[in-house]
Parts: structure tokens; sequence; C-alpha cells
């Protein structure tokens, strides 16, 4: 599922990251190398996670190489006439585009108390310094603090927009996919993200012949993820969805 049922391991994950800032900027000291270096443990981090993370039906994930292996039974290679088409799609990305913005919000107010509350790490060092005695403990206390109150803004975002949006929307839809007899490969721009088959006994398919597209929907605690499949051949489709992937269709 998306990652906003993973509370637990966003939060897990958010506190080993402020933890590990705050030691590097520790180590280096309050200047433009602490940041360069924290933006590139950002990004080791998040290509770590996403490998290990689930795909969008909250399956394991797998090489896209072990799903092609299998017998190719359909591909799309460019749908977006198809898409282009269809004039319901941007009434059913709202409720998404609203929780993008709402919880952009965060990231708007991150960068204002980033900004602002910059220049109060050194009145926390010697707050820190005084009571222990340590200094560079003193800068590491005092960097946590810090980091902290980016993270709470942002979190405290999330869960606002959360509360406003309800279930949260999440819908991918690939320009490019190919179905074999183990599952479905969806290329993107930086990667391919991989759904076995059988597909989660808890996953529903929503067709429409008149819009073109065959949609997989799988309802979480805080989400709806939604895999919209845009085709020239809808029952095709979802035939094949039915023999391979064993999903029922939402009536």
């Amino acid at each position: 599922m998306s990652f906003v049922e993973n509370l637990r391991q966003r939060l897990i994950i958010g506190q080993v990251s402020m933890l590990l800032y705050s030691a590097l900027a520790a180590i280096l000291g309050k200047n433009y190398k602490t940041f360069l270096l924290a933006f590139i443990v950002i990004i080791l981090m998040s290509v770590l996670l996403n490998r290990r993370s689930k795909n969008p039906l909250g399956q394991e994930k797998v090489p896209p190489e072990t799903v092609l292996g299998g017998r190719k039974v359909f591909e799309e290679e460019n749908v977006r006439d198809i898409q282009m088409k269809d004039e319901g799609i941007m009434q059913d990305m709202q409720e998404q585009s609203k929780f993008t913005m709402y919880s952009s919000l965060g990231m708007v107010f991150a960068m204002i108390y980033f900004i602002t509350f910059w220049k109060y790490i050194d009145h926390l060092h010697l707050l820190f310094l005084d009571y222990l005695g340590n200094d560079r403990l003193a800068l590491f206390l005092a960097f946590l603090v810090y980091f902290e109150g980016i993270f709470i803004i942002n979190q405290l975002f999330m869960l606002w927009a959360i509360k406003k949006v309800g279930k949260v929307t999440v819908m991918q839809v690939p320009q490019k996919y190919t179905i074999t007899d183990k599952g479905i490969v969806i290329s993107g721009l930086i990667g391919k993200t991989t759904i076995q088959f059988p597909l989660p006994e808890d996953t529903f398919m929503k067709v429409s012949e008149k819009r073109g597209f065959v949609e997989l929907i799988r309802h979480g605690k805080r989400s709806i993820t939604k895999i919209r499949l845009y085709t020239r051949r809808v029952k095709r489709l979802e035939e094949l969805l039915k023999r391979y992937g064993k999903v029922k269709k939402l009536e």
C-alpha cells in the first residue's frame, strides 16, 4: 500500500534520520558541509527504502526479470492519447491533489522554521554545554532539537492532511506496462515496478470501456490505492486479469 499506511515505519525512519543528521552535524559543525552531506544521506536512504519497500498493492517486491520471465500476454507501449481523451481523470485526481497540497504546506512551514531558527543552534549549544560540559555532545543535542522541529512540523501537516481528506487516494497511471502470466511490470522514468499474480485477495478491478481503462483498487486503513491501466483493448485486459490475477470485478 502507499506510504500513508506505513505510519510506524515512517516515524522510525524519521527518528533514525534525525539522530544520524545530528551526529553528522556535531562532527562537521555548523556549516554548509553539514547540509550537503545530509542531503546525500537523504538521497541514499530514499533509494534504499524504495528498494526494500513493498509494491503499490502491498506485495513484496520481486525483480522485473522474474515477472518478465513468464509468457507475455499483453502490452501497452504508450497510452497517453487514450488518457488525454478521458475527460474524467482530472476529477478523479482531485482527492490526491488536495492531499498533496495540504501536506506540501508542511514543507513551506518547515523551510520557514529552518531559516528562522538556524541562528538559535548556537544558543542551544551553549545551554547544553553549561549542563553537560561536553562540547561534542552539547552540539549533537542542539542539532537534534533543531532537526526534530522540522520533523514534527512535517508530521503534523501530514496528519492534518489525512484528517482533511479522509482516506487518501493514491492513483498511479502507467504510460507503459507489460503483462505476463506471472504479473505486471510497470515502466517508469526511474525504474520498473512489479506486481505479481495472483493479486491480493482484497484487490478489485473497475472496468470502464467508455473511458478506456481497467483499474486495480485496494483499500487500506488510511488510503485507497488505485492503479489505472489505460488500454485500447479493455475487454481483453479484463479477461487476462481475471484469469491470471484472480481479481474480482467491482460492480
